[in-house]
């Protein structure tokens, strides 16, 4: 709590004791399509890679009484026995854009009478800060990334709640938020016949980055064949996605024909480039007006 002090030195205000929380909660992400419905031409579809092979060695292995056409066949994709392992990524000089400050919370404490009154100031407000990140090199399995990766020095070093990182669902715009929590909290004297007006006040900051890094793929990938008529189980296909990615590896790159696979060392890599903005606040000002006068306490 704050010292009760009298309206005539309004620069003891600064002394009022007023402190800042910020807490991080659970990471909520929200998928969108920003483009026109199709992947870009730089994300390849490893699920099609994939497929591709699997459907090979079915029409090699089939028997005579299995389906003969794509079309009637059912094919189910197991993906929990590969494993997708990120390097750190290498960023971009961050771009810095201040956005406009919000006035959060806004208290009038209004004395009419001859005597002074105390009054007790305490609120907490929230705001969301945000990781909106998108990919513009790199594969999908399907529709899904589903990759966790560092975020930037300069953002761990805030409270912002990226200090874990930021996801990368899908191929197109990924958004992470986190809810951060301001408090303060004091002790207002207001002077008979006077009225003083407290604000709590957050200054938010945008910083954009690019990025690139490499995804070591390892691990075997499972495909089950089904009739579509009946649903009945045909085969399946089991195949180590470094065989794969190395025999395909001229056909999985960008459209300025960038290879994005790479084999060293027996461990088969995917290269990722990506965009990732974050918005968060960086300042909380508390705003005493007493008459007409201003003063702000910043934290």
């Amino acid at each position: 709590m704050g010292q009760c002090l009298s309206g005539s030195d309004i620069d003891t205000y600064l002394n009022m004791m007023f402190r800042r929380m910020r807490a991080t909660q659970i990471s909520i992400s929200i998928f969108k399509d920003t483009s026109t419905g199709a992947v870009s031409e730089n994300i390849v579809d490893l699920q099609k890679i994939v497929s591709d092979s699997a459907w090979q060695m079915y029409s090699d292995c089939r028997q005579k009484d299995f389906p003969k056409f794509m079309k009637n066949v059912r094919l189910v994709f197991d993906w929990s026995g590969v494993k997708f392992i990120p390097e750190e990524p290498e960023y971009s000089e961050e771009v810095k854009d201040q956005v406009k400050s919000n006035i959060l919370f806004e208290s009038v404490f209004c004395n009419n009478s001859n005597k002074e009154q105390q009054h007790s100031l305490k609120t907490e407000q929230q705001t969301t800060a945000t990781c909106k990140s998108s990919l513009t090199k790199g594969y999908t399995t399907g529709f899904n990334v589903g990759l966790s990766l560092a975020s930037p020095a300069a953002i761990v070093g805030t409270t912002a709640g990226f200090s874990k990182g930021f996801s990368v669902e899908n191929a197109f715009e990924t958004e992470d938020q986190k809810t951060m929590t301001w408090a303060a909290e004091g002790v207002l004297l207001v002077e008979k016949e006077s009225e003083v007006t407290a604000k709590l006040q957050i200054t938010e900051q945008k910083s954009t980055y690019s990025f690139t890094t490499r995804v070591a793929v390892k691990g075997a990938v499972l495909v089950e064949f089904y009739k579509r008529k009946n649903n009945e189980y045909l085969m399946h296909y089991k195949a180590d996605m470094r065989t794969i990615l190395v025999e395909k590896q001229d056909k999985i790159k960008t459209e300025k024909g960038e290879i994005l696979v790479e084999d060293r060392e027996g461990t088969v890599y995917l290269k990722l480039g990506g965009k990732c903005v974050f918005k968060y606040g960086i300042k909380q000002e508390i705003i005493i007006n007493q008459n007409g006068k201003n003063k702000q306490i910043k934290s």
